[in-house]
């Protein structure tokens, strides 16, 4: 095996295992391990790995480019605090934010940048699926990690808010860096990371939707560059490139109508059957996707999805009644012989349900099940 070859692998392999292991470490401890690990690992792959210069003379104006879209989004995303409000995030720019947050979050993001571009110069597909995952890991330790999920639902958390729009942004990074190098990554990840540890106040925009923004983002910040940069290169490739678009703009498609209905904070939302109380009519693994509630009319028979408690129940409406001016709805799973304790009302619905998908919410179903155990 070529020299270059081996060193990109060795490199590969170990930053994966150290960001595998950084992942179950507490705390800010497994960013600050991280970067301990990643600084010399790139320093190898800078020294001993030949590079090429990217020839691009639209380099420095992507560079440029790339700096201006990350304000852009930062006033935007401070100009929706108007709408949503703000609140103070807790931390503070002092010394311990910066040994603890800021500077292992900045050299995490920059020996990564620098070893993806070098991986990609080397015209090697498995270097540059070993680069993707090593940079998808280390966006996931930024964010995130691993030490601090308790339950499915931290789980999925990390999954749609931080897995997903990572995915979808190293897409991204991995264009501009085969291109144009990789400092304007550079510039663009510092900016749009590193603001949360130095503004104290965010807008209270949920994080789902947050998150739905980051996933249209990338592709929006493609088609822009694509654009402007790449004319002839489109007109040559003809026919490729446009499928190679469109696969991807149906693949990010997918992808954001799947973010938008875990999420739930959207026109219509999915919900899990995992009980066999709608067995015939909704069975366990089944997906059902409501229609989020606002005052639509209710009659006996629909099929609805509702709080009691902390939980959101899908059973059938048996049976309406208006006692002093407020509707009573009762409900009953078509498997169960009784009807459910109690009533609900127009404030305990949560949609209406609309469409069931068969069998997909088994992996959902198994996940949960690891950690009920």
């Amino acid at each position: 095996m070529h020299t270059d070859r081996r060193v990109l692998y060795t490199v590969s392999l170990a930053s994966l295992a150290i960001l595998l292991v950084a992942f179950f470490i507490p705390d800010s401890s497994g960013r600050i391990v991280s970067a301990l690990f990643l600084a010399p690992l790139a320093f190898a792959t800078h020294y001993f790995v030949k590079k090429r210069s990217v020839y691009s003379y639209h380099k420095w104006t992507v560079l440029l480019l790339m700096g201006v879209i990350a304000l852009l989004f930062l006033i935007l995303y401070y100009l929706s605090g108007f709408y949503f409000g703000f609140y103070r995030t807790g931390y503070v720019f002092d010394s311990y934010y910066i040994l603890n947050f800021v500077l292992p979050i900045a050299v995490i993001i920059v020996t990564s940048e620098m070893m993806r571009s070098i991986f990609l110069a080397q015209n090697s597909r498995i270097a540059d699926v070993l680069s993707y995952l090593v940079c998808i890991l280390g966006e996931v330790m930024i964010c995130s990690g691993l030490s601090g999920i308790r339950s499915f639902a931290q789980f999925m958390d990390v999954v749609g808010l931080t897995l997903f729009p990572a995915i979808f942004a190293n897409l991204l990074y991995h264009y501009l860096a085969r291109r144009y190098g990789a400092y304007p990554n550079i510039a663009y990840r510092l900016v749009i990371t590193l603001y949360t540890y130095i503004i104290p106040y965010k807008p209270a925009m949920q994080d789902s939707l947050y998150a739905f923004f980051s996933l249209l983002l990338p592709l929006a910040i493609y088609l822009f560059i694509s654009a402007l940069f790449e004319k002839k290169k489109r007109l040559a490739l003809g026919k490729r490139t446009w499928l190679s678009t469109s696969v991807t703009v149906v693949a990010v498609g997918l992808m954001l109508a799947f973010v938008m209905l875990i999420s739930n904070q959207f026109y219509y939302g999915a919900l899990v059957i995992a009980t066999e109380s709608m067995t015939g009519e909704l069975n366990v693994g089944d997906v059902a996707i409501y229609e989020q509630y606002d005052d639509q009319t209710v009659i006996e028979g629909q099929v609805i999805a509702f709080e009691n408690g902390k939980n959101v129940f899908v059973h059938r409406v048996v049976d309406i009644e208006y006692v002093d001016g407020v509707k009573r709805y009762y409900t009953k799973g078509d498997y169960n012989e009784d009807r459910d304790a109690g009533f609900i009302t127009d404030d305990n619905i949560v949609g209406l349900v609309r469409l069931k998908v068969p069998f997909i919410g088994y992996p959902t179903l198994w996940m949960r099940s690891l950690f009920a155990r």
